[in-house]
């Protein structure tokens, strides 16, 4: 068991040096939508009223109660999500391919500058990176021998996840698609821990329930819907975008973007690319269908104009990405079966790539974002009004 245990470790002490540097003075103070959700937050009956992120609200909401008014620590709640989620890379990747390709996969998704934002404001956006850990907690259910442990976890982060925007329909489908597996699952647990599984799931859902009864706005906001019905151009406008961000140019918020540069860069692309289409050798395999399901499911759900944003998808587009160098060293392999010498030259070439992108990432929000004009002038508000 040390192995798993010492990667562990490591895995999580790069990812809490990564996010906890600088994570109170990158920027000279607080942004407007950081300062606006903190104060949005400071009382348990709003909190109660509007439930929706719930998840990342109770711990903003325990520091305002506190009296704590550093923006590391509201900063350090968004980071704790993130952190969580390149954890869940790692053993998703390492479980679905090899060692080096989890390594290489869970860098880029760490080093991401988009996943750096979002992980490093204090915005409930980073709840949207759950996506991970709840894909986790469904591979490790399906392979290890304590079935009452990944059981409880599942429960937990089903709980949770219905109150971030959109999840509770992706729940449902994955529940009514896979009832036949769940079902053989729960067949090896005694009742008694089924009923209690059930209990939390009721009981941590009863907030939610509890204030869409009083504001059924509540229930339209939890489930990613806009509250009006959408124009076909608009659907259109909102469809286009998500290429556009991803390949061509971002979003014009200097908060959360430095200029319009796209989200991915020039080998993300191309890996994405080939990622997808090594989709169409595994058509049949769980994964693969886990993955196409929910990010159709979260594009339909981002082109009516709710709540979600192009965060959601992150977690599949590089799981994609990874999945494309994998496919790429898999091809030149079978060229090259037994030479070792066009191993290590293939391995090497990749290894190297991704560290050339990974700095370029490090650079563009360390470096680059904090020192433009635009950036300056966003953070310049107060933490507490």
């Amino acid at each position: 068991m040390w192995r798993p245990i010492l990667i562990f470790i490591g895995v999580t002490l790069i990812v809490s040096m990564l996010f906890g540097f600088k994570l109170g003075n990158l920027t000279t103070s607080a942004s407007e939508p950081e300062t606006s959700y903190i104060n949005s937050v400071s009382s348990g009956s709003e909190l109660l009223k509007h439930p929706v992120y719930f998840i990342h609200k109770l711990p903003v909401y325990v520091l305002f109660k506190l009296n704590v008014h550093s923006l590391v620590a509201y900063r350090a709640v968004s980071a704790f999500f993130a952190g969580i989620a390149v954890v869940s890379c790692f053993f998703i990747l390492r479980e679905w391919y090899t060692n080096r390709i989890a390594l290489l996969g869970t860098g880029l998704f760490l080093c991401s500058a988009w996943i750096l934002h979002t992980g490093r404001l204090a915005t409930p956006e980073a709840s949207y990176l759950l996506l991970m850990p709840l894909v986790w907690a469904v591979v490790w259910l399906y392979f290890t021998t304590f079935r009452k442990t990944a059981l409880f976890v599942l429960s937990l982060l089903c709980t949770v996840s219905t109150y971030i925007p959109g999840f509770a329909w992706l729940l449902l489908f994955i529940i009514i698609w896979q009832h036949k597996r769940i079902w053989e699952e729960i067949k090896y647990v005694p009742w008694w821990f089924i009923g209690f599984c059930i209990l939390v799931i009721v009981g941590g859902l009863i907030p939610l329930i509890w204030a869409g009864v009083n504001t059924p706005n509540v229930f339209l906001l939890a489930s990613g819907l806009p509250d009006h019905l959408p124009s076909i151009r608009s659907v259109f406008d909102n469809l286009i975008h998500i290429p556009e961000n991803l390949f061509l140019r971002g979003p014009n918020d200097p908060v959360r973007w430095l200029g319009r540069l796209p989200l991915l860069d020039v080998f993300s692309t191309a890996m994405f690319v080939l990622g997808i289409y090594s989709v169409r050798y595994g058509l049949k395999q769980q994964k693969i269908r886990i993955l196409t399901g929910s990010s159709v499911f979260f594009v339909v759900l981002i082109a009516t104009g709710g709540a979600l944003s192009i965060t959601v998808l992150m977690p599949a587009i590089y799981i994609l990405i990874a999945g494309g160098i994998a496919f790429l060293l898999q091809q030149w392999f079978a060229v090259f079966p037994r030479n070792p010498l066009a191993h290590t030259l293939a391995t090497s070439l990749i290894s190297i790539s991704v560290l050339l992108v990974c700095f370029y990432h490090l650079n563009h929000y360390f470096v680059a974002w904090p020192k433009t004009p635009a950036t300056k002038s966003s953070f310049r508000h107060s933490l507490v009004k």
